[in-house]
């Protein structure tokens, strides 16, 4: 009876034990933990870009006129060649009445130099026969020497009027050649002032109305490339030192849904310009251009947001970036969860990107590590991990 009784107490007490410890294994602060796993992180530099035209054309006014009528409107697609703008120039109109009429006066007085050449050669012929006639009768003494003498004067005569004809048909001709180029330049202005657009494309300004008085230079219209755009963003100058052309850039607006364009670094500016941000700081940044290669329903004008990959690490530890702290010695630092108990830890980091941050050395894969790194646990702290 008494053998039966110490083996109940035996009982007893290892069962308490196990109450116990088992207790003691589900006490502690509850914490919430990750593990470390095995996965790819990827640096971004992000910022805000406007869709515009990749190639568009400013078609400006080449001469002082008035607008007549304007058969387009912003945003209509326009065929090559399509009229944009017709214009009126009364001062040319002018020019070109007075070129036309002095053109005409210069060609017929050279149709009238060129009949009176054409008079002289045939008196030229008939004075040249008389002399040959006259010499040859003058050396057989049968015409007198007055005779002979008068032939021979009207034949230099006639020659020096034959010169002088000459002489002022070419300079008839060279007028009306003259005249000529300048009516063909005052009618290239006239075909000026019918402004047709360069590109098949979309109007994209169009800053005249009709009876407007224009300056030679004014801008008329402009005109975007068809189905031809890409993205300009203004990226501080501090972000700029990964950023490279060639590298890919994902793009998102809220008119892309859930979709991403894909584009590309075309080109980075030489140098920064002064921004204002919305809090009225000024900024350094340099403007970005972004090649698209897909438009989707993107149109010029529209706010995107860029961002830019700089950095991609492939099959490296990672972790969730609140789960590491920077302590006081500025080195970084984890809470690692070892047998239910706070173990601090320091490591080395990589790159990060807006969720991770890349583990170099101190971790390895599968190890649980407390996800509120701002928590303040002492190291051995007993702690619960719950999901």
């Amino acid at each position: 009876m008494k053998k039966r009784t110490m083996l109940y107490l035996a009982a007893a007490i290892l069962i308490s034990l196990a109450i116990t410890a088992l207790a003691l294994k589900n006490s502690g602060q509850e914490v919430a933990a990750v593990q470390v796993r095995q996965g790819s992180i990827m640096r971004t530099v992000s910022d805000t870009g406007y869709v515009q035209a990749a190639v568009s054309y400013d078609i400006h006014a080449t001469q002082n006129a008035r607008v007549l009528r304007v058969p387009v409107k912003i945003g209509q697609t326009v065929k090559q060649g399509q009229i944009l703008v017709v214009l009126e120039n009364l001062d040319l109109a002018l020019q070109i009445s007075d070129m036309r009429s002095q053109l005409s006066q210069a060609r017929t007085a050279a149709e009238g130099s060129m009949a009176a050449l054409e008079r002289i050669q045939l008196e030229q012929k008939d004075a040249a026969e008389n002399f040959d006639r006259l010499q040859r009768l003058y050396q057989e003494g049968a015409a007198s020497r007055v005779d002979y003498d008068k032939a021979r004067l009207q034949v230099e005569t006639i020659r020096q009027n034959m010169e002088e004809q000459k002489s002022k048909l070419n300079s008839a001709l060279e007028q009306s050649a003259g005249f000529e180029q300048s009516l063909q330049q005052l009618n290239t202005k006239e075909q000026q002032l019918v402004v047709k657009t360069p590109v098949k494309g979309t109007v994209l300004e169009l800053p005249v109305k009709q009876e407007q008085v224009l300056n030679s230079g004014d801008l008329l219209a402009g005109v975007a490339v068809a189905e031809q755009l890409e993205v300009k963003a203004d990226i501080l100058s501090d972000d700029l030192a990964e950023v490279k052309v060639g590298q890919k850039v994902d793009i998102t607006a809220p008119v892309l849904g859930q979709k991403v364009l894909l584009g590309e670094v075309k080109q980075i500016y030489p140098s920064a310009e002064e921004k204002q941000s919305a809090l009225g700081i000024i900024q350094r940044r340099v403007p970005v251009i972004i090649a698209l290669s897909d438009r989707a329903n993107l149109k010029p004008g529209y706010e995107v947001r860029a961002a830019i990959r700089t950095i991609t690490r492939q099959d490296v530890l990672v972790l969730p970036k609140e789960a590491v702290i920077t302590n006081g010695d500025d080195r970084k630092e984890v809470m690692v969860v070892v047998d239910n108990h706070v173990q601090h830890r320091v490591i080395q980091t990589g790159i990060s990107d807006n969720e991770n941050i890349e583990i170099t050395s101190g971790l390895v894969a599968g190890e649980q590590v407390i996800k509120d790194g701002s928590l303040d646990l002492q190291d051995k702290t007993r702690v619960k991990v719950v999901a």
